[in-house]
């Protein structure tokens, strides 16, 4: 039998005999030297570990071989071993990771960088791509706004696809040439967070041609794949592997169901609260009137592959430990 995650985690929580988060599991199996035996090259193993700990639980039940202790944050034990509340809290206060949500949040917009350059080198998407700040939009009562923003929004310019004729054409007989795709960021993807990610993607995507779901680290397990076959089936949303070593290595996982009756008034309602939203609409009506981008400035620059490998080296595997 080969010695995968699991295994890892059950001699690490035999041996320190005490509930761990998943990172805690993977930190304390490097100091007894277990991390040799592994045959992995990623680079968030603690991921892998936590997504196959639940997937045992949610699976085998009482027969599985660990138990989750707490929620929040997400602690686990062995079935056979017996915590009590003070363990559990002398787990919370001496865990490494710091809080998992505010990490990522700020990791996920680092991300975007290797989303735009992938969108503009594909030739499906082939689009510019515009970070959404959801910080600048207006005020509003509390929860009103929640999940109606994207992380990012694409736009396919479709300039070199036609004539300017034809173009014009197509504007009078009310057909569409232009692409719009909305963008749900994520780090990590596991059948724990899947259906709420993806319904946040569904609900901030009404308004675009097409809506995916985006994120380096995937699981891709059979049980994982079909649940997000079975989503996207019924709701439609893609999904995106994204490649952050080579971002033109990305790969859609699943296609997004196009759209072409678009949520007018959920559209009317991202320009008037997000001006970054209203500035990459302004930049259409601007381009449509004169068949060329204008204002290609508003929207993420793509980087040379110099100019990213440098970033990326700063700003993505540098930090990716820390997750």
């Amino acid at each position: 039998m080969s010695y995968g995650f699991k295994e890892y985690a059950k001699e690490v929580l035999e041996k320190v005999n005490k509930p761990l988060g998943k990172m805690d599991i993977w930190k304390e199996g490097q100091k007894l030297g277990l991390d040799v035996k592994l045959d992995t090259e990623g680079k968030t193993p603690w991921y892998s570990i936590g997504a196959q700990i639940y997937s045992e639980i949610k699976n085998k039940g009482d027969k599985s071989r660990f138990k989750q202790v707490s929620k929040r944050p997400a602690l686990f034990a062995l079935a056979n071993q017996k915590i009590t509340t003070t363990d559990i809290v002398n787990a919370e206060s001496h865990m490494e990771t710091i809080e998992e949500s505010n990490l990522n949040e700020k990791y996920e917009r680092k991300l975007h960088k290797a989303l735009v350059q992938y969108l503009y080198s594909n030739l499906y998407f082939n689009c510019l791509t515009k970070t959404i700040m959801h910080e600048v939009s207006s005020r509003s009562k509390k929860n009103v706004n929640y999940w109606i923003h994207p992380d990012l929004i694409g736009i396919h310019f479709p300039f070199d696809d036609f004539e300017p004729t034809t173009l014009n054409s197509l504007a009078i007989l009310n057909e569409k040439s232009y692409k719009i795709f909305s963008f749900e960021m994520k780090v990590n993807i596991t059948l724990s967070n899947l259906r709420e990610y993806f319904f946040q993607a569904v609900s901030n995507s009404s308004w675009a041609n097409e809506g995916y779901l985006v994120a380096p680290n995937i699981c891709e397990d059979d049980e994982f794949l079909n649940e997000v076959s079975l989503l996207n089936n019924a709701f439609g949303i893609g999904l995106i592997k994204l490649n952050i070593d080579i971002p033109e290595q990305s790969e859609i996982l699943f296609y997004s169901r196009k759209r072409n009756d678009l949520d007018i008034n959920m559209l009317d309602k991202l320009i008037s609260k997000n001006q970054n939203v209203r500035e990459i609409f302004n930049c259409i009506i601007e381009s449509n009137k004169l068949s060329r981008i204008v204002n290609k400035e508003k929207f993420d620059e793509v980087l040379t592959e110099d100019e990213y490998n440098r970033y990326k080296k700063e700003n993505l595997l540098k930090n990716i430990d820390n997750l």
